[in-house]
């Protein structure tokens, strides 16, 4: 399509573009005003009914200003009990934090735990990302 035939485009065509621009900036506005989470993953095992997690210092926050973890699609508020001092292991320095939630695993457990933190809007985690910081 060249741009001669762009200028005489029949006038129902011309609407259906019109639509389909007016949805999709209805589309993008609505996307990013969404709210979403940030994610951080790993696993732990389940000891005393309790839900215990090694966590690298870079990640400590993300278990504290957490909002909620996520085990096998399904969604638990936690209380953290306890988190030990800085360990080391293969150079790595981590935590060890006791977490108490409702459970029904078995003991000893291994868990895939996805904890969310960190709510932010779409638009301004893109920004973050664009510009840096």
């Amino acid at each position: 399509m060249n741009y001669d035939e762009l200028l005489n485009i029949k006038y129902k065509v011309y609407n259906g573009f019109l639509v389909l621009i007016i949805l999709g900036i209805i589309l993008t506005v609505y996307l990013f005003n969404n709210e979403v989470y940030d994610v951080y993953n790993t696993f732990g095992y389940i000891n005393n009914d309790n839900l215990i997690l090694n966590i690298p210092i870079e990640y400590s926050d993300t278990v504290v200003n957490g909002e909620y973890l996520m085990i096998n699609d399904k969604k638990y508020n936690y209380e953290i009990l306890n988190i030990s001092e800085i360990l080391q292991s293969n150079n790595i320095n981590y935590q060890e934090v006791t977490l108490k939630f409702e459970n029904q695993f078995l003991e000893n457990m291994v868990l895939n735990t996805n904890i969310y933190h960190t709510k932010e809007k779409v638009f301004t985690k893109i920004k973050k990302i664009i510009v840096g910081g």
